[in-house]
């Protein structure tokens, strides 16, 4: 049997009306936020950015805030 076009096929460039989205009532990376966040990233404010340079530097020194905190308070921030 050979593979033939319907001749009733449309040929049209348009798209169909269920598939018509309105981009003005979008929202812009709507679930970015959250995604990130989840994933462990976090935004530094622009202060803290200007003294830690690289994620080794942040790393380290919260390290040291947490290893300055007595064991049994450690819990605190969960």
């Amino acid at each position: 049997m050979k593979n033939q076009l319907n001749d009733k096929t449309v040929k049209d460039d348009s798209m169909r009306k269920e598939y018509d989205f309105d981009y003005s009532k979008g929202t812009k990376a709507k679930y970015c936020r959250l995604a990130s966040e989840e994933n462990g990233y976090i935004k530094l404010l622009p202060e803290v950015q200007k003294v830690f340079k690289t994620t080794d530097n942040v790393n380290q020194a919260l390290l040291a805030i947490i290893n300055a905190i007595p064991k049994k308070q450690k819990g605190v921030f969960n």
